[in-house]
C-alpha cells in the first residue's frame, strides 16, 4: 500500500511508494498533482556497460541476466541494481512504460501525442487525469512505445490494422492507433484491471455515496434483488458494482459476465468469472461466444447472483428470466436518468415487456461531477411497476427501501419489516464508517 505523507510545503509529497527499483511519489503541482517517477540513477559507468550488454544482445542473443552479471564486475552494488533495471525494462519489458504497466495503483493510463504520459490514480481518482514526469519525446518514439507494449501483449498493430484492442496477460487492457492512417499521432490507452479493487468503505471515504445508502444496496445485493447501476461512461458504474459484489457472504456463488475482464473478486472463494469471445474477424464470427450464450450457460452453475459487466442488447431478457426463477442479478447500464433507461430496457434490442421491468427492484444512479468526483445521484425503488425515489443526493433526503424489510421479515419472525429495515441497515452503515476511517485517500488541494 502507498505510504501517506503530510509535509507541508509548495512541492508537499501525498503518498511515495515502490514499483520494483522504481520510486513513485504523487507531488502537488499548483492545483493539481505531479505522477513522479525516479528510476535507479543511469551513471557514466551503467551507460557504457548497459551500451556494451544491448550490442552483445543485437548479436548474440545472450540471456539479460547473463549480460548483467558479465558487465556488473566493474560496478558498486547500487549500479549492478540499475544495470540490471534498465536492461531488463529494455529488452523484456515496457521502456519508458514500465512503471505504468507494473504500477496497481494506476487505474488508466494515456499517451495521445508526443508530451507527458497521463494517468488516473487510484489513491486519488477525483483529480482525473493527471501529469506524470515521463515525457515522449516524438511521434517516432510513441510509435516505437505503441508497438512494444502490444506485441509485448501478444499482438501487432501495422498501417494495414492501424486500430488494435487486445489485453495483455495480466488482463489490462490496450487500445492501440497507428499514426498515418486513421490519425495525426499514434496513441495508446491502457485500462489496468484492478489487482485492488476499491472496497465499498473506500467509497465511502471518498464520498460517492453516503454509509446508510451504501449499507442499503449491498443488503438488496445480499438479498438477491435485482439491481440496475446506471450512468454515463467514467461514472464509476463498474466500480460500484464491484464493491458490492465483494461485500456478498463467502457462501455465496456469484457467477460475473463480461465482455472484457473489469470486476474482480479474486479474494471471494465462490466467484466464478466468465468472459465472452469476440470476434476477431469476419472469418472468426461462427468461433465468437456471446453473451446470452455464457447467461444460460451461468444458469446451470446455480448461482446465488449473476452478474452482467454491462448489459446493451438481448443478454438482458436471459437476465431477467434467471431473475424471475428466483437468482440475484446485478448489471450496469449506460444510461443517465430514470425515464431514458426505462425507454432502453424497452426499445429495440432489449425489448422487455412492462411485467418483465417490474421485475428490477432498484435502479442506481451514479454521475461524474464537474470536479471529477464520482456521486450516486439517485436511488430508485421499483414498487409494483411504479418507480419511487428513495435517495436524492441534491436534498440528501433517503428513504429505506420498502422490498428489503420484507424480504428480511420473511427470515426473522417478530419484527415488524421497517424496524428490522432500519436495524441493518444502521448497523452495515455503521460498519462501513469504521473501515472507512482506515482508508487512505487523497483530499484535493
Amino acid at each position: 500500500m502507498a505510504e501517506l505523507r503530510g509535509e507541508k510545503g509548495v512541492s508537499r509529497i501525498f503518498a511515495e511508494y515502490h514499483v520494483g527499483d522504481a520510486v513513485v511519489r504523487l507531488r502537488q503541482r499548483d492545483n493539481g498533482l505531479l505522477y513522479e517517477v525516479e528510476e535507479p540513477a543511469l551513471t557514466d559507468g551503467v551507460k557504457k556497460s548497459l551500451d556494451q550488454a544491448m550490442d552483445e544482445y543485437v548479436k548474440r542473443g545472450t540471456n539479460p541476466e547473463e549480460l548483467v552479471k558479465k558487465y556488473s564486475r566493474r560496478l558498486s552494488s547500487s549500479e549492478v541494481v540499475a544495470l540490471r533495471y534498465y536492461l531488463l525494462r529494455e529488452l523484456r519489458g515496457f521502456s519508458k512504460l514500465q512503471v505504468f504497466m507494473y504500477d496497481d495503483q494506476i487505474e488508466d493510463f494515456t499517451i495521445t501525442m508526443p508530451g507527458p504520459v497521463r494517468l488516473i490514480h487510484r489513491l486519488a481518482p477525483h483529480y482525473e487525469w493527471i501529469e506524470s514526469n515521463v515525457v515522449v519525446e516524438s511521434d517516432e518514439e510513441l510509435d516505437k512505445l505503441v508497438k512494444l507494449v502490444i506485441e509485448r501483449s501478444g499482438g501487432s498493430i501495422t498501417p494495414a490494422s492501424p486500430v488494435v484492442e487486445i489485453l495483455t496477460p495480466s488482463f489490462d487492457r490496450v487500445a492501440g492507433v497507428l499514426r498515418g492512417e486513421v490519425s495525426l499521432h499514434s496513441s495508446i490507452t491502457v485500462r489496468k484491471f484492478p489487482r485492488s479493487p476499491y472496497s465499498l468503505a473506500r467509497l465511502v471515504k471518498l464520498g460517492t455515496l453516503r454509509s446508510e445508502v451504501a449499507a442499503a444496496l449491498w443488503l438488496a445485493v445480499e438479498l438477491k434483488c435485482n439491481v440496475i447501476i446506471a450512468g454515463l461512461t467514467g461514472s464509476g458504474k463498474t466500480t460500484l458494482l464491484n464493491s458490492l459484489l465483494l461485500q456478498l457472504p463467502k457462501n455465496y456463488k456469484i457467477v460475473t459476465i463480461e465482455e472484457h475482464p473489469e470486476i474482480n473478486l479474486k479474494d471471494h472463494p465462490g466467484w466464478l468469472p466468465l468472459y465472452a469471445r469476440l470476434p476477431t474477424s469476419p472469418a472468426a464470427r461462427q468461433t465468437a461466444i456471446p453473451l446470452t450464450q455464457l447467461l444460460k450457460a451461468a444458469l446451470r452453475h446455480r448461482p446465488t447472483i449473476i452478474a452482467v459487466g454491462e448489459a446493451r442488447a438481448e443478454e438482458v431478457q436471459d437476465m431477467i428470466t434467471a431473475a424471475s426463477v428466483g437468482h440475484g442479478t446485478a448489471t450496469t447500464l449506460h444510461t443517465d436518468d430514470l425515464d431514458h433507461m426505462v425507454k432502453r430496457l424497452t426499445s429495440h434490442p432489449m425489448n422487455l415487456r412492462q411485467d418483465q421491468v417490474a421485475l428490477i427492484d432498484y435502479a442506481v444512479f451514479i454521475v461524474r461531477m464537474p470536479d471529477g468526483r464520482r456521486r450516486v445521484k439517485e436511488v430508485y425503488e421499483n414498487i409494483s411497476g411504479k418507480w419511487e425515489l428513495i435517495y436524492d443526493y441534491e436534498s440528501g433526503k433517503f428513504k429505506l427501501p420498502e422490498k428489503i424489510g420484507q424480504k428480511l421479515a420473511i427470515s426473522y419472525r417478530g419484527l415488524e419489516p421497517y424496524e428490522l429495515a432500519a436495524l441493518e441497515v444502521r448497523r452495515r452503515a455503521e460498519q462501513l464508517r469504521a473501515q472507512a476511517r482506515r482508508e487512505e485517500v487523497v483530499a484535493t488541494a
